[in-house]
């Protein structure tokens, strides 16, 4: 890869960061709101952590894929397996910033590591599939 494709992918893991925070947010929010109004804001502040392991479990690897896949659709040229790599592993790197790396080596985190790995390399497959050799195929 490319010193510019680093770049990308630096950019694509923190834009997924950012989304994935967003989304987390926007799930506790609606829970809030919708599932559980009327109860105490210590009630929700307490869920709030559950709801949002949950959240980042499932939009987390579907973000990586679906913007790891659309980057290696855009440079069929591009190695899209060393750029999910490349993405999964600045994304690991910026998350792991954003708590002190604190609390890294747990089950729980470690479990939503392994999903967005999945998510990951999941792009790179369906980003080569109908390919020969790099380039669209045709027919």
């Amino acid at each position: 890869m490319k010193p510019i494709d680093v770049a990308k992918a630096l950019g694509v893991a923190a834009l997924i960061l950012v989304l994935d925070l967003a989304l987390a947010v926007c799930t506790v929010t609606v829970w809030a709101w919708v599932v559980s109004p009327g109860h105490s804001q210590a009630e929700v502040s307490a869920a709030a952590p559950g709801l949002s392991t949950l959240s980042t479990r499932v939009f987390g690897p579907l973000l990586l894929l679906a913007f790891v896949w659309l980057f290696s659709r855009r440079r069929p040229e591009r190695n899209a397996f060393g750029f999910a790599a490349a993405v999964f592993l600045l994304y690991l790197v910026l998350d792991g910033a954003t708590v002190a790396f604190r609390g890294l080596y747990n089950e729980a985190v470690l479990i939503t590591v392994i999903l967005k790995l999945i998510g990951a390399v999941a792009a790179a497959t369906f980003s080569r599939l109908g390919r020969v050799g790099g380039a669209a195929a045709v027919g």
